[in-house]
C-alpha cells in the first residue's frame, strides 16, 4: 500500500509553507501534502535527515541567496536521484538558525547513500551531515516537524 500511496503523493506534488519564530529563531517550513497515514508509509520506515549548515549554530540566521540557490540545485539532484522510482521521498525541508534540514523516508539507505555519492557535485562536495534511524510511524515528521504548524493548518490538507 506504502507505494501506491507514495506514487500519488510525488505525482501530485503538492508543498505547505508555513514561516514562524520559536526558541532558536526564524524558521521556514515546507512539507508534502497529503501528510500520509501510518498505514500509508510501509517500505518507507527509515528516516534520512540531511542538515546543510550555511552559518553558525545559534546565529538564528537564515541562508543568502548564493546558499539558497546552492541548497536548490543540492535539492533537485537528490529529488531527481531517489524520487524517480520511489527509493525515497523528501517529505519535509525546515530552514532555521544557520542550517537547512531535508526530511526524506526511504525503505533502502545504502541506496539512497549510492546515489548521493553518485549524483554530480559543485566546485567542492556538498557540507551535508546525514543521519538515519528506524522510523516506520514517520513520527519525526509527525510529532516533530509538523509541531510547529497550527493544527488547524494540519486539518484542512
Amino acid at each position: 500500500m506504502g507505494k501506491i500511496k507514495v506514487t500519488e503523493v510525488l505525482r501530485n506534488d503538492r508543498w505547505v509553507g508555513v514561516q514562524g519564530e520559536n526558541a532558536a529563531g526564524p524558521f521556514l517550513l515546507r512539507y508534502r501534502i497529503p501528510v500520509l497515514a501510518p498505514s500509508d508509509t510501509k517500505g518507507y520506515e527509515h528516516v534520512l535527515k540531511i542538515v546543510w549548515a550555511y552559518a553558525d549554530e545559534n546565529s538564528e540566521a537564515m541562508p543568502k541567496v548564493d546558499d539558497s540557490e546552492k541548497m536548490a540545485v543540492f535539492e533537485n539532484r537528490f529529488c531527481e536521484a531517489v524520487e524517480h522510482d520511489r527509493t525515497a521521498i523528501l517529505t519535509a525541508v525546515l530552514t532555521f538558525d544557520g542550517a537547512r534540514q531535508w526530511v526524506f523516508y526511504t525503505g533502502n539507505i545504502d541506496e539512497c547513500g549510492e546515489r548521493l555519492r553518485n549524483m554530480p557535485q559543485n566546485d567542492e562536495p556538498y557540507p551535508l551531515e546525514l543521519t538515519t534511524e528506524r522510523d516506520p510511524g514517520w513520527n519525526y515528521f509527525r510529532k516533530i516537524i509538523l509541531a510547529v504548524v497550527p493544527k488547524q493548518d494540519l486539518d484542512h490538507e
